[in-house]
């Protein structure tokens, strides 16, 4: 009984021993997955956004860095303005009288003149009341002309009897019959005859002149400058006053743009001002502060500020949209880096700063003002780092690919 007794308790035994040491083994093959996970789990949090990039994949894209630099700017203003002609430069032509333009006698869109050039002819022609007081005044010149021509032939006659007394008596006066004194006032007589006679028939002249075919009027440019404007075409009527063309000279231009009422305080005389435009992007104009208007617009909430821009070149044409930068304030340190070399990613700035050769690591950054082709740095990148940008966008794409994928080709 007592044998049966201790068979039954070593089978028990046996029992519970295996039984425990399939828990023990449970356990132990789910604790090692966990291990190894939460190895792995710094490895990966180390290697968060660095990109590997292999040498050739670089010249194969013609990758490109570039310095952050710190340096003292000043802080910025930006605004949005326009190129307009300087007023003194600028002249609508309107000639006083009115008529026809003679045929190919325009100027055209984008000719150079003068100060003084010709520029077209009109040919003036009467208007009805001009007609009917045309024909008014023919009837009076030929009543005129009537009078006149009866008025020469008494005239004549005076001077044939006045000729005729002053002959006899200078045969007189040489027979001693006739005195002098009488001689003489009979020659006045003849002269005054003849002047009469003279005046008649110049006046006679005057109205037998033919009148002229037509009139015309010479128009002229009033400032040297480029026609940038011409309304009307040869053969067309037109009226007294009415403008024909424009002419401007751009050699020096203005740039008006809006300065919001919370800046102004930040705006002097010497604030230096920079402009660019969409034709020439890369190309930076610089102009001299001249006037801020005293009136703020209402609705804007902003003052029209005056630049003065030489423009030798003639790239900057009236009506151009210029992108204004202003320094305004004391000048400060910033950590500058190339505009191109900072992306959007997901609502953030971004940008891939060189770790080594073929170690690129991507930072999130955030910006400030506006250089030129350059971005202010306010926190991301330090001075002395190389960032890269032409080739930035390559550079995110081979972070978007799977892990490792393409690290060891030459795929781009």
């Amino acid at each position: 009984m007592n044998r049966m007794n201790n068979h039954s308790v070593s089978r028990w035994a046996a029992i519970v021993i295996a039984i425990v040491a399939l828990v023990i083994i449970a356990v132990l093959v789910k604790r090692k997955p966990a291990e190894e996970t939460a190895e792995a789990a710094p490895a990966a949090a180390n290697t968060a956004g660095l990109v590997p990039f292999r040498m050739e994949q670089q010249w194969l894209i013609r990758l490109k860095l570039a310095l952050a630099e710190q340096t003292e700017m000043a802080p910025q203003i930006h605004a949005v303005g326009r190129v307009v002609p300087v007023p003194s430069k600028r002249a609508i032509v309107a000639p006083p009288v009115g008529g026809i333009i003679q045929s190919g006698t325009m100027p055209r869109v984008g000719q150079r003149v003068t100060s003084g050039q010709s520029l077209t002819r009109l040919v003036q022609t009467p208007t009805a009341a001009e007609a009917a007081q045309i024909r008014i005044e023919t009837v009076r010149i030929d009543a005129e002309r009537g009078r006149l021509q009866q008025a020469e032939i008494e005239a004549r006659a005076r001077l044939e009897e006045a000729a005729h007394d002053a002959g006899r008596a200078r045969r007189l006066y040489e027979k001693k019959a006739y005195s002098q004194k009488a001689l003489e006032v009979d020659e006045l007589d003849e002269k005054a005859r003849e002047a009469q006679l003279a005046a008649i028939q110049e006046q006679l002249k005057a109205l037998e002149a033919p009148p002229p075919a037509s009139s015309s009027y010479e128009v002229h440019a009033p400032i040297a400058g480029t026609i940038v404007k011409v309304n009307k075409s040869a053969g067309e009527q037109v009226a007294p006053g009415e403008a024909i063309v424009e002419i401007v000279e751009l050699d020096t231009v203005w740039v008006e743009a809006p300065i919001f009422e919370k800046d102004l305080g930040r705006v002097s005389r010497e604030s230096e001002a920079v402009f660019t435009t969409t034709a020439f992007p890369e190309k930076e104009f610089r102009g001299r502060l001249i006037n801020i208007n005293t009136v703020i617009d209402e609705q804007t909430r902003a003052a029209t500020a005056l630049f003065e821009v030489k423009n030798g070149s003639g790239e900057l044409r009236a009506g151009m949209q210029a992108n204004v930068r202003l320094g305004a304030g004391t000048k400060a340190s910033v950590l500058l880096i190339p505009k191109e070399s900072v992306l959007d990613n997901e609502g953030q700035k971004i940008v891939y700063v060189l770790r080594s050769g073929e170690e690129f690591e991507r930072r999130n950054v955030v910006v400030g003002d506006e250089y030129g082709s350059k971005v202010a740095i306010v926190s991301g990148v330090k001075p002395g780092e190389r960032v890269v940008t032409q080739g930035a966008y390559q550079l995110k794409l081979q972070e978007l690919k799977p892990a490792n994928a393409g690290a060891h080709t030459h795929e781009v």
